[in-house]
């Protein structure tokens, strides 16, 4: 039985003011900002001070670094035409938890519901590999 790996990445960045630093709860001006040719990749997260991207699903790790390239930039022309910026941090120094917005939605509603002040004080961000196999099966007969 053959077996192809893929590979892709998720990443979440923080949204900022370009002046001040302080984080921005402004996810959809970038989210409206993104090129359709990502618009799928793009996604906001818990607090609407991150944003969420997502690359392709990659055959191996010199593609993987071209799109997780092509997929940052995108994202950071997308913030810039928004009047923002976007930061790559596990966490803001210096911006409140209490200041940040939830996003909309039942799953972040509930998210919130059940893990109350734990949910909303927990501003991180970060990055996701994922490793994928893919398994090719002759048909049953």
């Amino acid at each position: 039985m053959a077996h192809r790996f893929t590979i892709g990445v998720e990443e979440e960045f923080q949204i900022i003011d370009p002046v001040t630093c302080e984080l921005r709860s402004h996810v959809s001006h970038i989210v409206s900002e993104i090129s359709p040719d990502i618009a799928e990749q793009v996604k906001n997260e818990l607090h609407q001070s991150i944003v969420e991207t997502g690359t392709r699903i990659c055959e191996n790790v010199s593609e993987l670094r071209i799109e997780m390239h092509r997929t940052r930039g995108e994202l950071v022309a997308a913030a810039e035409r928004a009047g923002l910026q976007v930061a790559a941090a596990g966490t803001h120094p210096f911006s409140s938890w209490i200041d940040q917005v939830i996003s909309p939605g039942e799953r972040y509603q509930d998210i919130v519901e059940e893990m109350g002040q734990l949910a909303r004080s927990l501003l991180i961000s970060g990055c996701t590999c994922m490793w994928r196999c893919r398994t090719n099966r002759p048909p049953s007969t």
